[in-house]
């Protein structure tokens, strides 16, 4: 019979060590996964705590941008109370953010604003408020317009003023919010502008007075002082012929230089009326545009009728110069650059507009160098229609060709001007 050999003291105390370590490990796998999932249930509570730090961390960033802003930035409730105002609002208005702060908003506005843009101002946020209340927020989103502030010392500020709704992280509208940046500078030089144009404008408006001044002295000139000596001359030269009867080369010589002043007054008289027609003056512009489109369809060979009304309004000089001129640099640039065969000319007139309209069956042109500086004929048909307030229209016809349209007011402004100044 085998026999166990007997384990030594040491041995059996190594045996038991190994046998209590074995039994820690499988405990401590046994209960690891209950730990980790208290760890993970206190980073769970944590996140709440986490998220709301990085919001207020968030809104103290964008109240430190708002107020390092020169612009004004005001939020309001949906009850039109003012919750926040940048304090910006010292600056820009001389007002101290706890004068604000709290207020309804009309309140604040009708002290701050003068009174019609305080109209403005009501107006919109009683729609934008209306929008909100009836759930059509996307009807009215913002509006954007210039408001004339008062400053708390009485003195004004002109501001670009934008209002929007103000909404939720879940897009619902929880209030509204403005932002006022100040333009005050920029409405001065605005004004500077205006104040230059209205001075060139009068002053191309008096160029173009004494160009015309001008054209008809000249043509009076023309037709008066030189006609008449042509006309002494003629009867003079007439005397001659006959009394040189007996010796015709002498007579023939006399003819000759008769001729010679007959052809000299007739370009006399035709550099007149191209300068300042008479008929214009005489017999109103409806006149002058008939001669005018006969003399051009017999010059350049490019048809010209004219419909026109058989009751011609009576116009200003001032208007009815305006559109003669444009009428002739209209045709004039047919010729020039249409290549057409026709050129019709139309006529209408309302109890306060006058409009002349020349239509082309040419080949037309690009309609983007009407803004170019160096079409001048283009820029001085409007330059004269625009000095008696009236506009001048350039399309494209249906089938080709080109059509320019002159919208004249019949009453101007200064229609009632000394007639010398408007010829």
């Amino acid at each position: 019979m085998q026999c166990g050999v007997p384990m030594s003291e040491g041995k059996r105390s190594n045996e038991m060590g190994r046998m209590r370590r074995r039994a820690d490990v499988s405990n401590s796998t046994r209960t690891r996964p209950a730990d980790s999932r208290s760890e993970a249930n206190a980073s769970i509570a944590d996140r709440p705590r986490s998220e709301e730090n990085h919001s207020e961390n968030d809104t103290e960033k964008y109240r430190l941008v708002a107020e390092q802003l020169a612009d004004i930035i005001c939020v309001l409730d949906l009850d039109l109370r003012v919750t926040y105002l940048s304090p910006s609002v010292t600056h820009l208005l001389g007002y101290a953010v706890e004068e604000g702060l709290g207020q309804y908003w009309d309140r604040w506005i009708h002290a701050a604003l003068t009174p019609t843009c305080a109209d403005i101002v009501v107006r919109g946020f009683r729609d934008m408020v209306a929008s909100v209340h009836e759930k059509q927020e996307d009807v009215f989103r913002s509006w954007t317009t210039e408001l004339e502030f008062i400053r708390k010392d009485g003195s004004t500020v002109w501001t670009e003023s934008k209002a929007t709704i103000l909404r939720s992280s879940e897009g619902q509208p929880i209030g509204f919010i403005g932002i006022v940046r100040d333009i005050t500078e920029r409405k001065r030089t605005e004004e500077v502008l205006k104040r230059s144009e209205s001075q060139l404008r009068l002053l191309s408006q008096r160029i173009i007075e004494v160009q015309e001044e001008e054209r008809a002295r000249i043509a009076r000139e023309l037709h008066d002082q030189l006609g008449q000596e042509l006309v002494a001359l003629k009867i003079e030269l007439v005397s001659l012929a006959e009394r040189l009867a007996g010796v015709p080369p002498l007579r023939e010589r006399a003819t000759a230089m008769l001729d010679l002043v007959e052809r000299l007054d007739a370009t006399s008289h035709r550099i007149a009326v191209s300068i300042r027609p008479e008929i214009l003056d005489e017999l109103g512009l409806v006149k002058a545009i008939q001669w005018y489109a006969e003399d051009f369809e017999r010059r350049s060979g490019i048809s010209c009728p004219v419909e026109a009304p058989l009751d011609e309004p009576v116009l200003p000089r001032q208007t009815a110069t305006c559109a003669y001129r444009i009428l002739q640099e209209a045709l004039t640039n047919v010729w020039k650059h249409s290549g057409a065969s026709q050129a019709k000319i139309r006529v209408t007139a309302t109890d306060n507009k006058v409009s002349v309209c020349v239509s082309d069956d040419g080949v037309g042109m690009d309609l983007k160098r009407l803004s170019d500086a160096s079409s001048l004929g283009l820029l001085g048909m409007r330059e004269r229609a625009s000095l008696v307030g009236g506009k001048i229209s350039i399309r494209r016809n249906r089938g080709r060709g080109l059509r320019v349209t002159a919208h004249l007011p019949i009453t101007v402004a200064h229609a009632d001007a000394p007639a010398s100044a408007l010829v």
